[in-house]
């Protein structure tokens, strides 16, 4: 599978998602591993995330893709899990 393809997930938000769009991909998150250094972000990709379904506990069903194929591939592996970062964490993505 390319990185770039859309993978299934589910999404728990640091705030109530329910304001957020319903099938329209979402820019500007990134996933960080390389972590932060003053201001400057290492090893980071830009993410869109597509809400498919509205979940309780301000968890939401949803498709993921990277922008660019090169993000690391282990990413997309079933139960992984990694932060989304839009000037601060969002919400915690686990790979189904």
């Amino acid at each position: 599978m390319k990185t770039n393809e859309p993978v299934e997930a589910i999404i728990h938000w640091e705030k109530d998602p329910t304001s957020m769009p319903l099938n329209q991909w979402i820019r500007d998150l990134v996933v960080i591993l390389g972590g932060i250094q003053g201001k400057q972000i290492r090893d980071a990709w830009t993410v869109l995330v597509r809400i498919k379904e509205q979940l309780p506990d301000w968890n939401t069903r949803a498709d993921v893709t990277f922008i660019t194929e090169e993000a690391p591939r282990h990413l997309w592996e079933s139960g992984y899990s990694f932060k989304l970062w839009a000037g601060r964490d969002v919400a915690t993505v686990t790979i189904l």
